[in-house]
């Protein structure tokens, strides 16, 4: 018998699958608390008398690396590159390119315009954030995130007093024309802070990309505003306007949460479909908070001394200087005063020590920019050149403030949870209790 017959044919091998892995966007760390994380911008007023801010809040569980499609940009735009370079006073046209390059691709761990979740018998405690100077609404997206993850509601402002490195707002126009260039936002331009700071920008070419553009409604043009510099940057009567300033745009979003919580209909002229009543009955508003950074800390005991719906306050690494007697006087609130150690100076710090409900912690390690996006955006040869890190990782810089103020927050709120004591009662092995300054 023919061998050949005998034997059973040979099986062709099989093809190597083919394993398709998306690879996940570069990001910012994510929350660590139980909770998903939606966000949305929101502007409630094209006027003087709206304000601008990006609202962080539990969505429904799932898995946030899954869905990295629908994260946000952390630099929405180009003209907040061009912003930070000329508050850091570099050259826009070489510098914002870089940045704007460097940057690029980093997203927010978030799920903009996602639902927010709904649960019988639980309200959100809601956060008001301020910025520094300098800052945007999405400088401290990183600590949105992770108090967002950890179920509290929180509002980042983009303040309109000429502090932020470059603000976004809207200009009324009466052209209507659909077939006109100037009906499209003006988006991608490459006007530079210097070459105007209240004319809207030149549209972008046809072929700009979409997740630069923003789809505003066909009435507004947009206004770019970027940081007002002053020949004395100590000029107390001028600081002191913008924090009641700040501080007035604190009060109105707790309006605005107040109204969504009411259920109602907000309509948000910035162009994004997002229902607010879903709000409807889910915040805690007797348990409303407002965290600040540097000049946002100023602005953080500001907004204390004159709206005591604020139960709480967070000041971390804060400029006293702008604070007149009256914020000192008024200030009842328990405040969490979280500095860093190569910041703070004598005279802040004494100022600092006069507010009697305080209580006052020094990490380890830090710089100015230890709460801040920078320090996971650059690498560390990179961020110690910038002073957005010291020597402290950012993962144990930034982890500590944050469980210091959430334990903090769940204490004076009466919020079940770790309150991480050991923190800001200076036990912790990178936390000195008070200052490391001599105050003597």
């Amino acid at each position: 018998m023919d061998e050949s017959i005998t034997k059973e044919p040979r099986k062709a091998a099989a093809a190597p699958k083919k394993i398709f892995k998306n690879k996940i966007r570069r990001h910012l760390p994510v929350g660590k608390g139980p909770y998903t994380v939606g966000c949305v911008d929101f502007m409630n007023d094209h006027t003087e008398e709206g304000v601008f801010f990006r609202l962080f809040y539990p969505t429904k569980k799932s898995d946030i690396y899954k869905r990295d499609r629908q994260w946000p940009l952390w630099l929405p735009r180009k003209q907040y590159g061009h912003g930070y370079v000329y508050f850091l006073g570099r050259n826009i046209k070489t510098f914002g390119k870089f940045f704007n390059w460097y940057v690029d691709d980093v997203y927010v761990p978030a799920l903009s315009q996602a639902p927010v979740l709904k649960m019988d018998n639980i309200k959100y405690p809601v956060i008001v954030l301020s910025h520094g100077l300098g800052g945007n609404r999405t400088t401290y997206s990183t600590l949105c995130c992770e108090l967002a993850s950890q179920g509290f509601v929180v509002a980042a402002i983009e303040h309109s007093d000429g502090s932020a490195s470059m603000a976004l707002r809207l200009k009324e126009f009466f052209n209507n024309n659909f077939n006109n260039n100037n009906t499209e936002d003006s988006t991608d331009s490459h006007s530079s802070p210097e070459s105007s700071s209240s004319s809207s920008f030149t549209p972008p070419p046809p072929d700009t990309p979409q997740r630069h553009r923003l789809q505003h409604l066909n009435t507004f043009n947009e206004d770019w505003k970027p940081f007002e510099k002053v020949e004395d940057i100590f000029d107390f009567k001028y600081r002191n306007g913008q924090i009641y300033h700040r501080s007035e745009e604190c009060r109105k979003v707790l309006d605005l949460l107040t109204a969504m919580d009411q259920g109602e209909l907000i309509h948000n002229v910035f162009g994004v479909v997002f229902d607010t009543s879903q709000f409807k009955n889910c915040l805690d508003l007797s348990k409303a908070s407002v965290i600040g950074h540097s000049f946002g800390g100023a602005t953080c005991l500001c907004t204390l001394a004159t709206d005591k719906r604020f139960k709480t306050g967070v000041v971390v690494d804060g400029w006293m200087h702008p604070l007149d007697e009256q914020v000192y006087k008024n200030v009842t609130q328990p405040v969490l005063m979280i500095n860093y150690e190569t910041f703070q100076w004598l005279a802040n710090v004494k100022q600092m020590s006069r507010f009697l409900t305080k209580t006052m912690i020094t990490v380890r390690g830090t710089c100015h920019q230890s709460i801040s996006d920078f320090q996971f955006i650059a690498n560390p040869v990179l961020a110690r050149i910038m002073r957005v890190r010291y020597s402290l990782t950012p993962k144990l810089a930034f982890g500590t403030s944050a469980k210091g103020m959430l334990g903090y927050l769940r204490k004076h709120l009466g919020l079940a949870g770790d309150q991480h004591s050991d923190i800001f009662n200076g036990d912790h092995d990178l936390v000195i209790n008070g200052t490391n300054l001599k105050l003597s």
